[in-house]
């Protein structure tokens, strides 16, 4: 079987860690790349030929933010196919509006516990 390669691309390392901790116990199936911005991404998908089969972004980042880097993605034909999910701790209808406009991404509300991450890695990596 094989494994899904799964980045996460979030500044903060508190948040970056859990992500990378609930996705490891709960999938371990999973190959867990990390970043600390959407640049830190797009640098590593251009000098590198492994693609994702999921990418996951935080919404508000320094360098290159969520929405920026989502943009960036979907304007790549190599890249755009990637399924994609924004997740930040709130939204404005607004923010709904950019993600359409970069082109099918998925806006979630960031989990506050433990508990939601698994569940939320769940619905992202079903078994």
């Amino acid at each position: 079987m094989k494994q899904r390669l799964v980045f996460i691309v979030d500044d903060d390392d508190d948040d970056r860690f859990m992500l990378w901790q609930a996705f490891q116990k709960n999938h371990p199936g999973c190959l867990l790349y990390t970043f600390s911005n959407g640049q830190e991404l797009l640098d590593h998908l251009t000098d590198y030929a492994d693609r994702p089969d999921l990418i996951i972004l935080d919404l508000n980042m320094p360098v290159l933010d969520g929405f920026a880097t989502l943009k960036r993605l979907k304007l790549s034909s190599q890249l755009r196919t990637i399924p994609t999910v924004i997740l930040g701790s709130s939204f404005e209808t607004n923010d709904n509006l950019r993600v359409n406009e970069a082109a099918n991404g998925t806006v979630l509300v960031k989990p506050s516990s433990y508990r939601e991450l698994v569940r939320l890695t769940n619905q992202l990596c079903p078994v």
